[in-house]
């Protein structure tokens, strides 16, 4: 993992490898409960996406990103490593 932070001077962990990508995710998933979960589970997922596949990944809506992802998934045949 490493930390960037972002425009409004926060800092955010960052994946370095699918390993520890799906930690994160893992992690965000279990904690999704209560006020603001899905807040923190959208931030997780956005990190992993922009930090496993690229600024083109990112995007206002949360919906328009996903389908992004599952563009490149279907593109790579279902190989994630791809």
């Amino acid at each position: 993992m490493h930390i960037v932070r972002v425009g409004n001077g926060r800092e955010h962990e960052m994946p370095d490898s699918w390993a520890e990508a799906e930690a994160m995710i893992t992690l965000a998933m279990k904690y999704n409960e209560g006020r603001g979960s899905n807040s923190s589970l959208l931030s997780a997922c956005a990190r992993i996406a922009y930090a496993m596949y690229g600024e083109e990944f990112m995007a206002a809506d949360p919906t328009q990103a996903l389908c992004y992802l599952i563009q490149q998934i279907c593109r790579n045949k279902g190989n994630l490593r791809a």
